[in-house]
This record gives C-alpha cells, structure tokens and sequence, in this order.
C-alpha cells in the first residue's frame, strides 16, 4: 500500500479544503510507424504541463495535459487490494481536436492508461504534491457515438486494470521449440506426431488421440 505524501496530510489536517482534478495519460500506436505516441488528457480548463508518479515505474514524471473539456468524466476507481481485473469508463470529448488524434489518429487497441488524482489547494489553485496513479491498464475498447441532430456525442474508454495481464496464457511454452531452448530439452520433440502412433493391448488397438477421446474404448 503507497503511504499518502506527508504535504497532502499535512494539508488535509489543518481543514484548508482540496479542488480534486482527473488527469488521464494514454499511450497508443502511430498507425504509420507502430511507434507509441502518447496523449494527456485531464478534468480542468487550458494546458497544463504536471509532474506525475509514473503508473509502472513510480518514479516522478513530467507530461503535458490539455484540458478544456477534453476529459468528460471517469468512472469511480474501485479501491480494492486483490488482483480481480476491474474495468471503468472514461469519457472524452467528440469534437476534441486532441483526443481525435489520439483516438482516430493513432491506434488505442490495447493502449497503456493511466489514471491520476491531483488535489489542488483552493487558495494557491497549485498542485499540493505530484499526482499519484488510482488506475493502470489497458484500453479494451473504444466506441464512438456519434449524436443525433440536438443531442450530444462522445468517445467512452472501456479501461481494464493491468491485472488483466495475470489471466494471459502463453501457448509456445508447449512447443518442441520453446522447449528446446531450456539447455536443449527435447521432451516435446513428438507432440504433432505422437497422436498418431498406435499401440496394441490384449486384442484391441487404436491411435492415442482416438483412446483420450474415448473412441477407442477402455484398455484392458
């Protein structure tokens, strides 16, 4: 658990009230190059350039945001301490020239987010310490919806939490060649051919495949 930056408990405690921003960082894909070309995206007015703890490396970070509208909403980020995968919604502006490249221009499949709360001092209207990631993950979809004539559009983020890369399967590490490369282990080297092989018991017989399925009866 990341212990809370004593200059926000400190300002918590003496009452003076905080102004909570969202701050979204998204890295995608150039659809020309495959490059990652990264977007910043946060809930207030104008561009704002903000040092950040970095959502993988927890490490400070200065990004460059733009707001005005940019950022509609984000969903409340569930705070648990498991590994379940969580999804939120983020909603981010149709006419937006900057989320239009980085939706439409680049490629948001599978892209990297990051999801940042900063709290603001109400009197100084400046940042009481660098932001600290509430959400990483990955972009599992993004719909457009395009409006009808008097009603309003949007582009939705369906955000899943990185925990989502625990549930991934790795189906080379079964592979004569996987296999082969751990000091030259050959224990696979016969598992595209040995379905085939046939053996005999008793009086009956049948391939190995066959007798896994069931199709060649019992052994005995």
């Amino acid at each position: 658990m990341r212990d809370a930056d004593p200059a926000i408990v400190s300002h918590l405690q003496s009452r003076a009230g905080v102004v909570p921003r969202s701050f979204l960082w998204m890295v995608g894909k150039n659809r020309a190059t495959g490059e990652p070309e990264a977007a910043g995206f946060w809930s207030d007015l104008d561009a704002i350039t903000v040092t950040v703890i970095d959502g993988l490396t927890g490490t400070p970070v200065s990004r460059d945001y733009v707001g005005s509208g940019t950022l509609i909403s984000v969903d409340p980020v569930p705070l648990v301490s498991d590994l379940t995968v969580r999804h939120i919604r983020i909603r981010l502006s149709q006419v937006s020239a900057e989320v239009a490249q980085a939706i439409r221009g680049y490629d948001p499949r599978l892209a990297h987010v990051e999801i940042h709360l900063g709290l603001f001092d109400p009197a100084t209207r400046t940042l009481i310490a660098p932001p600290v990631p509430q959400f990483v993950g990955q972009v599992n979809g993004a719909p457009i919806r395009t409006p009808a004539v008097g009603q309003e559009g949007d582009i939705t983020l369906v955000v899943a939490s990185q925990t989502r890369e625990l549930t991934r399967t790795n189906p080379a590490k079964r592979s004569d060649e996987t296999q082969r490369r751990r000091g030259g282990d050959r224990f696979r080297r016969y598992k595209d051919v040995a379905g085939q092989w046939e053996f005999f018991w008793g009086e009956k017989s049948g391939r190995i495949a066959q007798r896994r399925s069931g199709g060649g009866g019992a052994l005995g």
